[in-house]
């Protein structure tokens, strides 16, 4: 359920084993080719490569589950579009010296997100001087006595950013990436802004976030015939490995179809790429406040919700390969809707799950959201964030809107 933010982790502390443990490196917790941005789900099909299509559930099986849910976008009228959101004067340009048009229904179709601060405002007494200053610049010698009428003096509008939704696992080519497309849109910005730093050190007081004690291994746990499942389904991990870790880490790699991306996940690209650019580089949390989100859970608890999922293990297959439907489709709401149906558990295990899920994106969302507004504020700067921590009415666009904030979705 909460597989954008657990993938994202699993990643970065799979780097401090070696290889042999599982994965060398793939931070969990996605954007698309020019032009392509909102291509059907029927065309998902030809653009899936063979490796792709041998992984686990073939993304077409979950695009035509998915194709019924989807609600064709109506045409919105100018009028609507203006009263909805209204572009701002201000945003950056392009490469051209142009400013590319935000996509129709921007309010919830889209994977890169335009955000444009509400217009500052000055105390009364800084306007009164700068009205002051101005009109004794340009004003005319006025007659002793009368006051010289003080002109209105308008904020200087603040630069747009970008809020870019990512996503932990798959290819450039599943998820409709033009990474030259983003090279472009970091060239606008001052500063790159990520989750978490995907270089820092591993340090051994970390461990026991992920690992379990030694005497109640996964398969105490999970039993004889839930971990041979387990084993099945991850055959890149060693099974002494995989009986220490704790249930969340192996939910993380299940859901990401036991991809070990390393520096192809999305958010190395990324991050290599602002480096590169010789961008600031900024998180907005560090690792270890990462893991304690994704260890939230006491594992006798959560391998509950662990044991549904390898008794049903072909649901979050399914999952898996709809999600990134959803994401190539544009349609975060909706994968965020599927997220929260936890299909194929039970009440008790559901219960657990909505716990968790607390943990990795409301609680985040609300420690990051005043970080944000302020990079926001201080100039131009593109944050990468998972793609779920947007949407929905406690994500990342409703709580800026709330504050005064314009966030439109651009073409990617």
């Amino acid at each position: 359920m909460t597989q954008a933010a657990r993938q994202r982790a699993v990643s970065m502390h799979a780097r401090s084993i070696s290889a042999c443990w599982l994965l060398p490196a793939m931070l969990l917790s996605a954007t698309v080719s020019a032009g392509a941005w909102q291509q059907p789900i029927p065309q998902l099909q030809q653009a899936r490569s063979q490796e792709a299509r041998t992984r686990g559930v073939p993304l077409p099986t979950a695009a035509d589950a998915a194709a019924p849910q989807l609600v064709p976008v109506a045409p919105v009228a100018p009028e609507q579009a203006a009263a909805v959101q209204e572009a701002p004067a201000s945003a950056a340009p392009t490469a051209a010296g142009s400013v590319p048009a935000p996509m129709p229904n921007a309010a919830t179709r889209g994977v890169l997100f335009r955000v444009t601060p509400p217009a500052s405002t000055s105390l009364p007494a800084e306007t009164s001087q700068a009205a002051l200053a101005q009109s004794q610049d340009s004003a005319p010698a006025m007659p002793a006595g009368d006051p010289a009428p003080a002109p209105a003096v308008a904020p200087a509008p603040a630069p747009a950013s970008y809020l870019l939704a990512t996503i932990h696992f798959g290819t450039p080519e599943e998820q409709g990436i033009d990474y030259a497309e983003l090279e472009r849109t970091l060239a606008d910005v001052d500063t790159f802004v990520n989750e978490a730093n995907l270089d820092e050190s591993w340090k051994p007081e970390y461990d026991d976030y992920r690992w379990l004690p030694a005497d109640a291994p996964l398969s105490k746990m999970v039993g004889k015939d839930g971990f041979a499942m387990a084993r099945a389904l991850l055959p890149n991990v060693r099974a002494q490995d995989l009986d220490r870790m704790k249930p969340w880490s192996v939910l993380a790699l299940l859901e990401a179809r036991g991809e070990t991306g390393g520096e192809a996940t999305m958010d190395a690209r990324l991050q290599r790429m602002a480096v590169a650019a010789g961008k600031r580089v900024l998180h907005l949390e560090s690792l270890e406040a990462q893991l304690q989100a994704l260890d939230c859970v006491p594992a006798a608890e959560h391998v509950r919700v662990l044991d549904e999922r390898l008794r049903a293990s072909w649901i979050l297959r399914i999952e898996s390969a709809q999600a990134m439907a959803w994401y190539r489709a544009r349609t975060l709401d909706a994968w965020l809707a599927d997220i929260d149906r936890m299909e194929g558990l039970g009440d008790e295990a559901r219960a657990i799950e909505q716990r968790a899920r607390r943990c990795l994106l409301e609680d985040r969302n609300v420690r990051w959201i005043g970080q944000l507004e302020t990079l926001f504020q201080d100039g131009p700067c593109l944050v990468a964030v998972g793609a779920v921590h947007l949407v929905g009415p406690d994500g990342l666009i409703a709580a800026l809107r709330r504050d005064g904030y314009t966030v439109e979705a651009m073409p990617l």
